[in-house]
Formats: C-alpha cells, sequence, structure tokens
C-alpha cells in the first residue's frame, strides 16, 4: 500500500486523536523553542469522530502576525518534514511526514485567516454539528474510494467539489442548501 496516492479508507480510530496530540506537543516544542507562537489544530477527516479516512493525520499550523508561515515550513524542514511548497495555493505551505498508515502527517501552514484555514475549520465544524452534511460526505468517500482506488487526484478532486458546494451553501446563510446538497449526494451514489 502507498498510503499518500493509493486511496484506501479505514474505519475511524481513536489513535488519530492521540497520535495527533503526541505530534502537536512536538511541533509546539519547536516553535516554543524558536520563539514563535502558533496555533495547532487538528483538521481533516481523521479530527472528526466516526469518518471513515485514509490513514493520515492533517495538521493546521497557523503563526502568530509576527512569522511568517514559509518560516515556519523552513523550521519544520529541519525536523524531517518534506516541504512540497503552496501547491497552488499561495500564502499555504504544504509539508508531510512519515509513510506509515496512522503515523502519517500532511501539514498545512498557513494564517488563520487565509481561504485554506477557513474552509478547513469550517468544514470540520459542519461534520461535527450536522448529521445530514457528516452522512453525505460518509457515503460520497465510500463511493469515490470505489470508483478512484488507485487515482487520489480524482478522488482528492471530487472530494473538493462537494466541500466546496457544502461551504458555499452555508456561507450564503442556505443551511437547507447545505443539506440538499447532502441528500441530492447521498441518493445519488
Amino acid at each position: 500500500m502507498d498510503i499518500h496516492n493509493d486511496v484506501i479508507l479505514s474505519p475511524w480510530q481513536e489513535t488519530w486523536l492521540r497520535e495527533f496530540h503526541l505530534e502537536k506537543q512536538c511541533l509546539i516544542g519547536i516553535f516554543q523553542g524558536n520563539e514563535h507562537d502558533v496555533e495547532v489544530f487538528h483538521v481533516g477527516s481523521t479530527s472528526v469522530k466516526g469518518m471513515i479516512s485514509k490513514p493520515i493525520i492533517d495538521v493546521l499550523i497557523c503563526p502568530d502576525d509576527k512569522t511568517e508561515p514559509e518560516t515556519i515550513a523552513s523550521e519544520l524542514e529541519g525536523f524531517g518534514y518534506r516541504n512540497l511548497g503552496e501547491c497552488g495555493r499561495p500564502g499555504r505551505f504544504f509539508l508531510s511526514s512519515g509513510d506509515e498508515p496512522g503515523k502519517t502527517f500532511y501539514v498545512h501552514v498557513c494564517r488563520k485567516d487565509h481561504q485554506v484555514a477557513q474552509d478547513q475549520l469550517l468544514f470540520q465544524k459542519l461534520l461535527r454539528t450536522s448529521p445530514e452534511i457528516f452522512k453525505g460526505y460518509y457515503l460520497l468517500k465510500l463511493h469515490l474510494a470505489d470508483a478512484f482506488q488507485e487515482d487520489r487526484f480524482e478522488y482528492r478532486e471530487a472530494k473538493g467539489a462537494y466541500v466546496a458546494g457544502i461551504l458555499r451553501a452555508y456561507r450564503l446563510g442556505n443551511s437547507s442548501e447545505c443539506s440538499e446538497h447532502s441528500e441530492a449526494t447521498e441518493k445519488g451514489l
């Protein structure tokens, strides 16, 4: 199994929370030692109890206004993280560490007001508070994993379109449209 490229989902595991907290403590130690103030969040599907996920833990690091995200990304390279740059999202740096299920981390470094951070935190909130959105996303991921088992790009693109639709409807104040979008996805599978 290639954890980075194969689309193989796992049931939610309590160990993902523990692994995140251990990594968070290491990260905070790194940044405190370098006198940087950061906020560290567990985001993505592994942060939502009951959600199926690729066994990769997503971490969002938001530095304070005195520290550039690029500085944080560069410092993480010194601790073994692979810096993949902005990956088409200016102001957000993407890094990875590990190749083992449940102990692999994808790290997003950007300001808390950056669109990537805002989207990750809002979608996490919606998954945790809306049973309809949770169920629709769960079923979508099952369908996409089956359809794109060896095509991570297509899996990610289709998932991203769904998330963008939910976030757009929510931000426009159409919470009922969010539910309808989830229900339509569920019926279409």
